[in-house]
């Protein structure tokens, strides 16, 4: 009979990301390989990946991932895109049958531009235009789901460990300057296709390790300008945080973090005036959006990545660099996969944003 500290008990999730600071673009099958020595933290309800730089040669479309029940709302919904879109290219997602994986829906992608007429009309700019076209197609068109809507980057999830997912959606024939990968472990909501990670709006994509016990008001604030949480994972949120923050209110990622993971009110009062007016401001102003529980994320953006655990550290989060490349994971073991010579490893404070940019011009 195994007794405790004989039994191995994850504390749930596992995730984990590379970034090249020189824009070299990295095979995915580094990032899904990285997965394995984490396979004990998923129960094989969600796996999945972002990819950033992917799509060169469409890198001036928006790239729709999506999911079917049906053709007919296949059918159904690009009929919606080609009244709002030039389409540019629709196909489906090229996939590998493998046991581990079924019960898959239909996966198509779409690379499109918003009709210039209908952003006039509406007066709105476009990424604003996209992100309603997304949520007007997840809350309104039954069977159809959009799971990537970025420029020039792309999300690729499932039902299934997170090494089996990469092998299934053939990433090794994909190349990017930067990877996010997520093992589930639900434990209070199904485990099904949309609600594996990474939860993604525009180029913004979030993976995530935790609980967040705060969700209800979060969501309730969110939806109030606009957003509908649908996916049945307290995820979701963070991601349409993260948009409002960065895209709404136009707050650096410094100050975003400083909002979801806010330093409580004993240390705020140890800064200087200047500092304390800042994050008494931030704390004030967005109350709703502090994400309280145990967590830890990473964003994908455009150009780079930013890590965060919650304030109290309550879930692993490790660091390691290698020449221009920053490695991130739950675990170090998953580092040394992605890289066996990585150097500086490190556990960032609670509530300290690692943020990694690739250099300018160069993705």
């Amino acid at each position: 009979m195994k007794t405790e500290g004989q039994i191995r008990i994850p504390s749930g999730c596992a995730i984990a990301a590379m970034i090249s600071r020189e824009g070299k673009r990295m095979s995915g099958k580094t990032i899904y390989e990285a997965m394995k020595p984490m396979h004990d933290r998923s129960n094989g309800l969600g796996g999945g990946f972002a990819g950033y730089g992917i799509y060169p040669e469409y890198k001036d479309y928006y790239a729709l991932h999506l999911f079917f029940d049906s053709r007919a709302t296949r059918k159904k919904c690009e009929e919606f895109l080609k009244e709002r879109f030039e389409v540019v290219k629709g196909e489906l997602i090229p996939t590998r049958k493998i046991p581990a994986i079924t019960d898959e829906p239909i996966i198509w992608r779409y690379f499109v531009d918003p009709l210039k007429s209908m952003l006039a009309s509406m007066q709105v700019d476009e990424k604003e235009y996209v992100a309603r076209a997304v949520m007007e197609i997840n809350t309104k068109l039954d069977g159809a789901y959009v799971f990537s809507s970025g420029k020039n980057m792309g999300t690729f999830k499932a039902v299934g460990f997170p090494e089996d997912v990469g092998v299934f959606y053939q990433l090794e024939n994909y190349r990017g300057y930067a990877w996010t990968a997520h093992g589930r472990y639900p434990t209070n909501t199904p485990g099904w296709w949309g609600g594996a990670h990474p939860f993604t709006l525009l180029d913004y994509s979030i993976v995530h390790n935790g609980e967040i016990s705060s969700y209800d008001a979060n969501r309730r604030y969110i939806e109030m300008f606009g957003y509908k949480c649908t996916l049945q994972t307290d995820t979701e949120v963070i991601t349409y945080i993260m948009d409002y923050l960065l895209r709404g209110q136009s707050l650096t990622l410094e100050e975003a973090a400083n909002v979801i993971a806010a330093p409580f009110w004993s240390t705020i009062n140890t800064k200087s005036q200047e500092e304390k007016e800042k994050y008494t401001f931030l704390r004030t102003v967005f109350s709703s959006l502090l994400i309280t529980g145990p967590f830890s994320i990473v964003l994908g953006f455009t150009g780079g990545l930013m890590a965060l655990n919650d304030r109290l550290k309550l879930r692993s989060m490790v660091v390691g660099e290698k020449d221009d490349m920053v490695f991130i994971a739950s675990e170090e073991a998953a580092i040394r996969a992605m890289e066996p010579n990585a150097e500086n490893i490190y556990a960032p404070y609670g509530g300290e944003p690692v943020i990694v940019k690739v250099k300018e011009g160069c993705y």
